[in-house]
């Protein structure tokens, strides 16, 4: 009789181990199914509108400026939302919270085609913002619970695809009609009315209400001044890069079919260099790789604001912009956690998203000015403006302060911002799991290095 070495039973437990694992995996997806098609129904829809008023607009003759603003009052409705959204689902529950919102929002779209004016725009997307930014608070919520920690990887990656391609297919769906009639503006809304369906037709419990905790913009300055200033710049230029895009292509002279394929460019770039880009800053020093990908990403801004618009070289650049640009906010998340104690990392995510709205509220009507005053350069200059600056502060706060250790650099995970379907109302809760996992981690790596197990108190990271 063969009798299996040690070797080998443990090569079969761990084999065994790993189909059991992937075999939970799949089964987590499928059990949030209704969850994915609801929140992949939503960013179809939300991607349609966000391409089709800027082209609506150009062709009704407003400015660059005024649409600046509108996209910017529609991040303040993000943030509006997010923050309000705790006490109704404490009242009425998440499904009938959910319909409302969803259904408020889809009728938002057809309100938008038939009061065509600057102002009328600015009163109805603010309230789409918070509607949406209510939604994706419920559906991430509900994804953070039905997740373990063995799947919680899997389900994230799962949500961001999702989100980023159900943009982009939204941005495509311009190519189907005319921005100056009704059927797109119905198409919107008829998307954003379906996610309703799977959702309270789902035979999934609500999720528990999402915690409020909250540290001081202040305290986490004190703490993290480089990943605090660091979210707000990248916001910036992540928000400008999505809400602002079209209108660029407008102000270039590009029909339709041109600024989707822009538009859809830089979304598509945002997968690409998701995880190369996080592992890079796990294994060297964080705030170093940060500053390169910023110098990078202003590298490109410069190319694309002197090549001309109308070329294939423009969407090559863009696709590399949005490749380098979006790993960013991640990469300061994962920077705020290398020195935020364990305990206080759900407060500190919640307190990040707050500065990251600080950052997409600003940049459309920034964008929309630079528009304004130097022409269709203006949208790149002003990216590479801000990543300048963002590269340049790096810079002084790496000369000043010592950076944390590598061995003791928390793992990146791949967040983005979401900026637009996101002025960054649900990071927390994409946060709180994985403030959970770190926490599980870092207990970890006491056990094997204690010490490694001190965070620092001498006033941050600088």
């Amino acid at each position: 009789m063969n009798i299996p070495s040690a070797g080998g039973a443990a090569d079969a437990g761990s084999a065994a181990a790993a189909g059991k694992g992937r075999t939970s995996t799949i089964s987590s997806l499928l059990g949030v199914w209704a969850l994915f098609l609801a929140f992949l129904l939503l960013q179809i829809g939300n991607g349609l509108q966000r391409i089709l008023l800027p082209m609506r607009a150009e062709s009704e003759g407003f400015s660059a400026g005024s649409m600046g603003i509108v996209m910017a009052v529609h991040f303040a409705g993000y943030l509006v939302g997010a923050k309000g959204i705790t006490r109704a689902l404490a009242s009425v529950g998440h499904i009938r919270v959910f319909a409302a919102l969803a259904s408020t929002s889809s009728a938002a779209v057809l309100v938008n085609a038939v009061l065509v004016l600057p102002a009328s725009w600015a009163v109805v997307y603010f309230v789409s913002g918070v509607c949406n930014a209510g939604v994706l608070v419920i559906l991430e919520s509900w994804l953070n619970d039905r997740a373990t920690n063995e799947t919680r990887g899997s389900i994230l990656g799962a949500y961001m695809m999702f989100m980023m391609g159900g943009t982009a297919i939204g941005q495509l769906l311009l190519n189907l009609g005319s921005a100056d009639g009704f059927g797109l503006f119905v198409l919107s809304s008829v998307l954003i009315s379906l996610a309703v369906v799977p959702v309270t037709l789902s035979a999934s419990t609500a999720a528990p209400v999402p915690s409020s905790d909250s540290m001081p913009l202040r305290e986490l300055y004190r703490t993290i001044p480089a990943a605090v200033v660091g979210i707000i710049l990248c916001s910036f230029v992540q928000a400008g890069a999505t809400s602002m895009a079209a209108v660029f292509g407008t102000e270039s002279g590009l029909g339709a079919g041109r600024i989707t394929l822009f538009t859809s460019a830089a979304v598509i770039g945002a997968i690409t260099l998701q995880i190369p880009l996080g592992r890079l800053s796990d294994r060297y020093p964080r705030r170093a790789v940060i500053m390169i990908v910023a110098a990078t990403s202003c590298g490109l801004a410069v190319i694309g604001a002197i090549i001309p618009p109308s070329g294939i070289a423009v969407l090559v650049v863009n696709m590399a912009f949005g490749a380098f640009v979006f790993p960013l906010y991640g990469q300061f998340i994962a920077l705020a956690n290398d020195w935020v104690p364990p305990e206080k990392r759900v407060a500190a995510a919640s307190t990040l998203v707050l500065a990251s709205s600080f950052g997409a509220m600003a940049a459309p009507m920034t964008i929309g000015l630079a528009l304004e005053a130097f022409g269709a350069a203006g949208y790149f200059w002003s990216l590479a403006v801000c990543l300048a600056v963002l590269t340049l502060y790096l810079a002084y706060r790496t000369r000043i302060r010592q950076a944390v250790p590598v061995d003791r650099q928390s793992t990146f995970q791949p967040v983005l911002a979401r900026s637009g379907e996101i002025a960054h109302s649900v990071g927390r809760w994409v946060l709180h799991p994985l403030a959970g996992w770190h926490h599980h981690h870092d207990h970890e790596v006491d056990e094997r290095h204690p010490s490694h197990g001190s965070w620092p108190t001498d006033g941050g990271e600088g």
